[in-house]
């Protein structure tokens, strides 16, 4: 049996650290554009500029990020070099619903086998973004790390993609309606004053709003009712909660979590560049593994309207 590495895009909200932790052995990057104008390659590290000044800069006057996914010669050399190394590759990367990086991921993967027939290369369209494709990485290194092929761990991945949750707080959805993630009548909704939009992901791998809280406090507890009722078998599965320029609200999260439920691990993050150019600063939101989405979200709307009903 080969050996496999997993490989993702920029997308995925892991810097150097968290790749290497969890295994995750090769990232290709995209492309931010900066609101004067010049380009360069995201910053999984948030090397060049913080994210206090990242997010920060952000504003709705004109102080906006866009991004562009990696070429498929950029995929393709990240490819090749596994390959030659006599490696097979899993490669998973952010939702196809908001990025061409699955599509050239695929064009990508035919060149390589091209000169390296003996390579097998499984490309997975994730579904999701930010840290819950990242959690998509952290379950397949620990089915590689339990012996599982590369095969077997692509068909778990396939199979437990729409389990993978979000749920927390989003201060403005300006910039998602500005960016076409949500409608600008959405958005409206969603900005009215002490009113806290609260998403999961759809089918699609956007993230639609299921609730709307009265308040920070309230909307961030509700948010961790939520993930009781939907996490699946915590203690084996590690939770992110990631943030946009709001670390007092995820740590609030973080332990309002903890007080319902022990998972394997809690880990604190920051949204990457490439999310967070088209979501802005506001995010506080628990990533995890859960019970499979409904369909419509039909289920998960009427839960957490009763969650917030409740509080």
């Amino acid at each position: 049996m080969r050996p496999f590495a997993i490989l993702s895009n920029d997308g995925c909200a892991f810097d150097a650290s968290l790749r290497q932790r969890f295994g995750v052995d090769k990232i290709f990057l995209g492309n931010i554009t900066y609101p004067d104008g010049h380009s360069e390659k995201a910053d999984p590290e948030y090397a060049r500029m913080s994210p206090e000044a990242y997010f920060g800069s952000m504003n709705k006057k004109g102080g906006m990020f866009k991004t562009a996914a990696a070429n498929i010669d950029e995929i393709e050399a990240a490819m090749e070099e596994v390959a030659a190394a006599g490696k097979d590759i899993l490669c998973i990367v952010i939702s196809a619903a908001l990025s061409g990086t699955y599509n050239f991921s695929l064009k990508a993967a035919e060149r390589v086998k091209e000169k390296h027939p003996e390579c097998e290369i499984v490309v997975i369209d994730s579904r999701r973004y930010s840290t819950a494709l990242g959690l998509l990485l952290v379950e397949a290194n620990e089915l590689r790390t339990q012996g599982k092929t590369l095969q077997e761990t692509a068909a778990w991945i396939e199979e437990n993609k729409s389990c993978f949750h979000q749920i927390g707080i989003m201060d403005d959805l300006f910039f998602l309606a500005r960016a076409g993630r949500i409608s600008k009548a959405k958005a409206f909704m969603g900005n009215l004053v002490g009113v806290e939009p609260m998403a999961d992901f759809a089918a699609n791998g956007l993230s639609e709003v299921i609730g709307k809280g009265k308040g920070k406090r309230k909307s961030l507890l509700a948010a961790a009712e939520y993930v009781k009722q939907t996490i699946v078998e915590p203690e084996k599965h590690v939770l992110f909660v990631c943030h946009s320029l709001r670390p007092q609200e995820a740590e609030f999260l973080k332990e309002a979590i903890l007080k319902l439920v022990q998972p394997k691990d809690v880990i604190i993050s920051i949204v990457d560049q490439t999310s967070g150019a088209n979501m802005g600063p506001g995010l506080a939101a628990a990533f995890y593994y859960g019970k499979p989405l409904s369909e419509g979200l039909s289920e998960e709307k009427a839960l957490l309207a009763n969650i917030l009903g409740q509080k």
